[in-house]
C-alpha cells in the first residue's frame, strides 16, 4: 500500500480503497459462495442504497434500517434499548464511527478533532503541509477558521415506536 502524497480524493480516500474495497474483494475471491452484505445504511439513505446495489450487483442486498424505516436516531434508541454500547465517537457528538482524523471529515468535523483529539489534528495538519495536499478542498488545517463548520449532526438516541415494541413484546 503506497499512500504517499495522498489525502483524499474527488473519488474518495485511499484508505478506503486498501482497507474496505480491496479487503472485501480479496475475501470474496478467497469464498467464492454467492454473498449476501448486510448494510446499515438508514431510512434516509435509499439512494445510497440503491447506488450500492448498481455499484455491486454480483451480489445481494439488505438493508434493514431502510426496510424497517428506521433513522440512525431509532436505531441507536432500539440498541441502547438492548442494552448495547455504542461506539464511544457518537457519545462525544461525532455523526460517525469513522477513524479518529478521518481525511473525508469537514470542517465542523476537523475543528471538533482540534479540540477533542489535538495531537491527531496537529499530525495530519503536518501531513498535509508534507504532501502538499488537503482533506478539506482548498483550506490546509494549519489555516482553518476555528469557527468555520457544522458539527451540530450529533445522533441522539430517539426511542420512537420501535423502542416501545421492544418493551411490549417482552
Amino acid at each position: 500500500m503506497n499512500f504517499t502524497h495522498t489525502m483524499n480524493t474527488p473519488f474518495g480516500a485511499p484508505c478506503t480503497r486498501y482497507l474496505k474495497k480491496e479487503v472485501r474483494k480479496k475475501w470474496e475471491r478467497e469464498n467464492p459462495d454467492h454473498h449476501t452484505y448486510v448494510w446499515g445504511f438508514d431510512v434516509n439513505e435509499a439512494k445510497r442504497a440503491e447506488n450500492t446495489c448498481k455499484a455491486l450487483s454480483d451480489y445481494d442486498h439488505e438493508f434493514p434500517l431502510i426496510e424497517n424505516g428506521l433513522t440512525k436516531e431509532e436505531a441507536h434508541g432500539i440498541a441502547n434499548k438492548l442494552g448495547l454500547k455504542r461506539p464511544i465517537m457518537y457519545d462525544m457528538g461525532y455523526p460517525n464511527n469513522n477513524c479518529i482524523g478521518c481525511v473525508k471529515g469537514g470542517m465542523g468535523y476537523w475543528n471538533k478533532i482540534r479540540v477533542d483529539f489535538p495531537d491527531v489534528f496537529a499530525r495530519r495538519a503536518e501531513q498535509e503541509r508534507r504532501f502538499n495536499r488537503t482533506c478539506i478542498k482548498g483550506v490546509f488545517l494549519d489555516e482553518l477558521d476555528p469557527n468555520r463548520g457544522n458539527i451540530n449532526t450529533e445522533v441522539m438516541e430517539d426511542c420512537t415506536i420501535a423502542c416501545q415494541l421492544l418493551t411490549w413484546n417482552k
